[in-house]
């Protein structure tokens, strides 16, 4: 009797497991063969996404022409750092320790300027001037100001010295 009860009790749950195999197998033949829509709906980038994406390119352009650029300079000195009289080997290694500390300012401005809110700058300190990005805010002559006086203070370079671009 136990033999004919189990029997009994595997052939509905055999029959209930194939037809969830069955379904679940026309589901997947009726997905690969149906038609699909004529026009897929188009996603669209909001214009606020499109900016950030140009603003971050922008950014890392300018970042990576100036490190090309510093980089360039840097290989110079060293190679004529190989080169150089015991009178030029003082002077050389001044101007490789300038930029370094050029680049550390550079960091630190960018920084600063993150923190107070601008994601999307870059900043460049050259031997005369300093050149900051800003892109995705308003400037106004007061933030323009505010700016110029927190870059003084950290670089040490004149107001005059300073140029801000949107």
């Amino acid at each position: 009797m136990d033999l004919k009860n189990l029997k009994l009790g595997i052939i509905p749950i055999l029959l209930i497991l194939l037809l969830f195999f069955l379904i679940g197998f026309y589901g997947l033949v009726h997905s690969l063969f149906s038609r699909k829509l004529e026009t897929e709906p188009l996603l669209e980038v909001p214009a606020v996404a499109l900016e950030k994406i140009s603003y971050r390119s922008l950014i890392a352009d300018f970042r990576l022409t100036r490190d090309r650029e510093r980089s360039r300079l840097q290989e110079k000195l060293e190679e004529m750092l190989m080169t150089a009289d015991q009178d030029q080997v003082g002077k050389i290694q001044d101007e490789l320790l300038i930029l370094m500390k050029r680049a550390t300012l550079e960091n630190e401005v960018e920084n600063l300027l993150t923190a107070k809110g601008y994601a999307h700058n870059a900043v460049a300190i050259y031997p005369d001037t300093v050149t900051i990005i800003i892109k995705g805010a308003e400037l106004n002559a007061n933030l323009v100001s505010d700016l110029g006086d927190l870059v003084t203070k950290v670089t040490g370079y004149r107001t005059e010295q300073v140029r801000i671009m949107e």
